[in-house]
Parts: C-alpha cells; sequence; structure tokens
C-alpha cells in the first residue's frame, strides 16, 4: 500500500511504460539473489549496462538498492525458518566488507566492460572446480565451521574486503568470494554456504544504500524510478529464491548454480564485443583464477593446515 501510495504521490505511473522491461529483469535477478551465491546484482548490472544503455555507476548503485530490500527479505526469511547460517562468519566478512566498499569506491576506477568480464571469467573459473570438488573429489561436506583462532578469523575479514572492493565496482561480488572460501578453502555444505553468503550480501547492500545515498549523494533520479518499480518485485522474488534454496537437494543447488554461471559467461561473451586486449585480459584472469582456487584446495587437503575442518 505505501508503495502504491507514493506512485501516485510522485506521479510515477507514466514511467512503467519505460521501466516494465526492467521489472521483468528483476522476477529472474530476485529469485537468483534470494537462491544462490550470485546477487541480484549479477543479473541487474549486465543486462541494464548492455541492453538497456544505463549509465555502469547508476546500475552499480540499483543493485545495491534493490539488494538491501529483496536480499533483506531474503535474509529474514532465512532467520524465521532457522535456515543454517554461518552467523560468526557473516559477521567477519561484513566488517571488512563495508570498508572494501568504501576503499573502493574513493579509490579503485576501472573501464567498462573489464569488471563485468572478470566477474563472469572468475565464476567460470570456479564453477569447474566447484564440478571437480563435488562429483571427482567426492569430499564430505562440512556443516559447520569453527572460527576461534585469530587467523581465521583475519582471513575472513580480508575476504570480506576483497569481495567489498569487488562490489564497489560492479554491486555484487561479496557473496560469491565467500561462497569460493567456504566451499573450495573448508569444504563447507553448499547448502549451508547459500543462505551465508545471501545475508551478508543484502547486509552490505544495505551499507551501500546507505553509503551511495547519505553519504555520498551519487543516486540519479532516474535510478529511484528504477528501484520504485521494481521493489514490488523484489520483496517477494528474493524470499521465494531462499525458500526454494532450502527445499532442494545439495546436488539440485550447484546444477542451478552451475547453469547460471554458464548463462552469465555465455551472455558476456555475447554481449560483450571481444578485442584482443580483452581476450588477453579474459586469458591472464583465468590463469590466476585456476592457480588460486587450486592452491585453496591443496591447503584444505594438508591435515596441518590452519584451514582445515576437524570435526
Amino acid at each position: 500500500m505505501l508503495w502504491v501510495a507514493a506512485m501516485f504521490r510522485l506521479d510515477w505511473w507514466g514511467m512503467f511504460a519505460e521501466t516494465w522491461p526492467l521489472s521483468l529483469t528483476m522476477v529472474l535477478g530476485s529469485f537468483i539473489a534470494g537462491a544462490t551465491a550470485e546477487g541480484g546484482g549479477a543479473v541487474a548490472f549486465p543486462v541494464f549496462t548492455k541492453a538497456f544503455g544505463i549509465a555502469p555507476h547508476d546500475a552499480k548503485v540499483f543493485a545495491f538498492m534493490i539488494q538491501s530490500f529483496g536480499m533483506t527479505m531474503a535474509g529474514l526469511l532465512i532467520y524465521l525458518r532457522k535456515i543454517p547460517v554461518l552467523w560468526h562468519v557473516v559477521g567477519l566478512a561484513l566488517s571488512g566488507g563495508v570498508a572494501g566498499l568504501v576503499a573502493g569506491d574513493l579509490l579503485i576506477s576501472l573501464p567498462d566492460p573489464y569488471p563485468k568480464l572478470f566477474f563472469s571469467l572468475v565464476a567460470a573459473v570456479f564453477g569447474a572446480f566447484l564440478i571437480y570438488n563435488r562429483w571427482v573429489l567426492k569430499a564430505a561436506p562440512a556443516e559447520q565451521l569453527p572460527v576461534q583462532n585469530l587467523f581465521r578469523r583475519l582471513l575472513f575479514v580480508i575476504t570480506g574486503f576483497l569481495g567489498g572492493l569487488i562490489s564497489s565496482v560492479i554491486g555484487v561480488g561479496i557473496d560469491m568470494t565467500l561462497f569460493i572460501v567456504l566451499t573450495l578453502l573448508f569444504g563447507v555444505n553448499e547448502k549451508v554456504s547459500t543462505p551465508t553468503t545471501v545475508v551478508l550480501m543484502g547486509l552490505l547492500s544495505v551499507a551501500g544504500f546507505f553509503w551511495y545515498g547519505a553519504v555520498q549523494q551519487a543516486i540519479n533520479p532516474e535510478v529511484w524510478q528504477y528501484w520504485m518499480s521494481c521493489v514490488p518485485i523484489v520483496i517477494f522474488g528474493a524470499p521465494l529464491g531462499a525458500w526454494v534454496c532450502s527445499r532442494i537437494t545439495r546436488d539440485h543447488l550447484l546444477y542451478l548454480l552451475l547453469l547460471l554461471i554458464t548463462v552469465d559467461l555465455a551472455s558476456t561473451i555475447w554481449i560483450i564485443p571481444m578485442t584482443p586486449e580483452r581476450l588477453l585480459f579474459l586469458g591472464v584472469s583465468g590463469a590466476l583464477a585456476s592457480i588460486l582456487f587450486f592452491t585453496l584446495m591443496r591447503l584444505r587437503k594438508r591435515i596441518d593446515s590452519p584451514f582445515v575442518y576437524h570435526k
């Protein structure tokens, strides 16, 4: 009712004729945000910038604005239904994430489309390692993750900081960054890692909304209109995604995530023209990501490693 009253008060009903494709995009984006480790911005950012010609900065800010409602609603459902979440990990990663978000916004400036190319390529490489971890190694997943020692606490703060840096560029990323560390380094069950990352991305999005809206005052009027046209969708779509995630099996969750990673990579390659410089960037990024992920899995196998999980 408040949304309807606001739309009448601001006389924004006419904009629906132009923004309905954005609202339709967020039907899928909000479901993905609640069901997987890829936030709604993973859908909104490339579609808004490439398909609808929205400026990357506006698409990024919109991602924070819309996720601050959709993914926090998903987080509320996760909390009320007592879906397993590593709350201590969320707190540590969030503290680093907020610092990374602010630092990234003030210090990092990457030309379009390299941020999106990097995110899609790293996610694709991670998908390959996820397949290897689940169906080749067949490692038994951990359901809990103690973080009593200082080393692990610092690790999650640093992970959050790096994820915050990525999120400051494309509006999403801390969720996937944490998901990678939890699954490859600690072998945490994806059914636990996923809701953990959903809660984390929602909370960081609230911080991002505050940063760009209240501190930087960098939200353009048309972005508010985009946001108003999509809010009624995401507050239902993201919790629905979280509920579906809690009901399906671990393998089905992995199938869904791998499908999204494949579609994301294919659409990125299709939408973004490839040049020799961009192909070189993809090759270097893929090689570095592969080395990093291989190292994470090797560390997990070492019995004397501080990363190893002891039941």
